[in-house]
């Protein structure tokens, strides 16, 4: 049995706080080492709480949901999408945070949450999303092998530190959506 196999995705629920929250703070120290300054990973790791998370869960918008990819058990990756916050080019939908693990990471796992949020936007009658990412992160290449154009570039200051976002947007969710 592959890997991919054995990773099942789901809605999440108030019951999945502590997981997201893990995954959350790990894939923040993994993912941004080298891109972002070490005191302001270890700030930002943990910013959002398992408390946070189950209120979010459980008071979220209809129209905003998580998913969690789980093997067995344990929670490897999430993906949290919604309204967008901000239109571009007519995109109505976003994917806020997408996060998995790094011992699951390049196993699909991202791929299938990226298409769990398209297909949940397809539900809500949207058929194009965005999503932002820091420019140095190595995913901008896994988001163009799905099909994501670059859209759009800003600088994001969060304390004492700036960082530049690239955009990426999907006007037609069929490739996405497509069983495979």
């Amino acid at each position: 049995m592959s890997d991919v196999a054995e990773v099942a995705l789901r809605l999440a629920s108030p019951a999945d706080a502590a997981g997201i929250a893990h995954v959350h703070r790990e894939s923040w120290r993994t993912t941004y080492s080298g891109m972002l300054p070490a005191d302001f990973i270890s700030a930002q790791a943990g910013r959002r709480t398992p408390q946070q998370w189950e209120s979010r869960l459980s008071t979220g918008p209809a129209r905003d949901s998580t998913f969690v990819a789980l093997r067995g058990d344990l929670i490897v990756g999430f993906a949290s999408c919604g309204a967008a916050r901000h239109r571009m080019e007519g995109l109505e939908s976003e994917i806020y945070a997408l996060y998995v693990l790094q011992d699951h990471q390049r196993r699909g796992v991202g791929r299938d949450l990226v298409r769990s949020c398209a297909r949940h936007f397809v539900r809500q009658g949207e058929f194009g999303f965005y999503l932002w990412v820091l420019k140095a992160n190595r995913a901008r290449m896994f988001y163009e092998a799905l099909g994501g154009q670059e859209m759009g570039e800003k600088t994001e200051r969060l304390g004492m530190h700036s960082f530049a976002e690239v955009a990426y947007g999907w006007h037609d969710l069929a490739g996405l959506v497509a069983v495979g």
